[in-house]
């Protein structure tokens, strides 16, 4: 099932903020841990391009997810234009069944009369889906001055979790984007997102269909990166940069080959400093561009996702610069 949405020049993200616990671990320091021998940390390390991710034991969930939420919030004027706070996030569960995350949020930020909701659907791409499913619902508003609070953040909590397989491990960040309708800051120009239910289990993959899903993963982002490109009207070389999610570096070598995309062009930093941080990661590369002074006023930049379950996502934006 492929959703593609046309070009949408209104839907803008205002600012962007992100946050990551100061504690620091090498891939070596939380092996053991996680029940990693030395030929799989080296496996992380030395191929997939791991180096370094955030992790914070005493660190509650909204202690994570509030900061740049806050940051953000301090330079808006009028909080009650905050019609929507939209909580993005992978695992389904992350509090305790008497918390409703989302609202826990709503109440810790001050924003009593935000209608609040978690966006789960997509696992990890599932930050994309708020950013559209927000365009959407201001849309219908159809209030010129309302906004919306798109946040993720969140932490894994068993090992089943945090290791996928021999491909990447969960670190911890948060991030926090400011939706309007118009006005400066990053326009969405598309968005385009493909589920493939064979692969609905997820983290519980095993065998044959997690052989599959293996295979055929760069087939169906590469697929969807061209829809995305295709529903702006731009063309790869068009670009100024991708900035992709952090999930490991080996499948970006794989997916720029496929696109005869130049590596140069992907912005990889983020892997070896953070991981992959499982919604956060497009808005933490966006905000770390952003404090580097590194976004072209102008620039067209290819935001992607990819969730278990299994959710493509691509997302093209157009930056009004740093």
């Amino acid at each position: 099932m492929t959703s593609l949405a046309p070009t949408r020049s209104d839907v803008v993200l205002r600012r962007v903020e992100a946050y990551a616990p100061e504690r620091s671990v090498t891939v070596e320091e939380i092996a053991a841990g996680l029940g990693l021998n030395r030929y799989q940390t080296r496996l992380f390390r030395r191929i997939r391009g791991l180096d370094r991710l955030r992790i914070d034991p005493d660190l509650g969930l909204l202690d994570l997810v509030c900061p740049p939420a806050e940051a953000l919030l301090a330079e808006v004027g009028d909080r009650d234009r905050i019609r929507y706070l939209i909580f993005a996030h992978t695992a389904q569960d992350l509090t305790p069944t008497t918390l409703v995350a989302a609202d826990a949020l709503r109440e810790r930020l001050g924003l009593p009369d935000a209608e609040a909701f978690a966006v789960t659907q997509h696992a990890c791409a599932s930050g994309l889906l708020a950013i559209e499913v927000a365009g959407e619902l201001l849309r219908a508003a159809d209030d010129p001055d309302a906004l919306a609070l798109v946040l993720t953040g969140e932490q894994p909590f068993t090992r089943a979790i945090q290791v996928l397989w021999n491909t990447s491990i969960i670190g911890e960040a948060s991030s926090a984007c400011l939706v309007g309708l118009g006005g400066a800051g990053t326009r969405v120009l598309s968005y385009a997102a493909r589920t493939v239910g064979e692969f609905f289990d997820g983290y519980q993959l095993a065998g044959a269909a997690l052989h599959r899903f293996g295979s055929t993963y760069h087939t169906y982002l590469v697929e969807v990166i061209r829809e995305a490109l295709a529903a702006a009207e731009l063309e790869l070389a068009d670009l100024t940069m991708v900035i992709p999610h952090n999930v490991n570096i080996s499948s970006w070598v794989t997916i720029c080959a496929t696109l005869g995309l130049d590596r140069d062009r992907v912005f990889l930093d983020n892997v070896g400093e953070y991981s992959h941080c499982s919604c956060s990661d497009p808005f933490l590369n966006l905000a770390t561009l952003a404090s580097r002074g590194a976004l072209v006023a102008g620039g067209r930049y290819l935001v992607t996702a990819v969730g278990l379950g299994a959710t493509y996502s691509a997302m093209v934006v157009e930056c009004a610069g740093s």
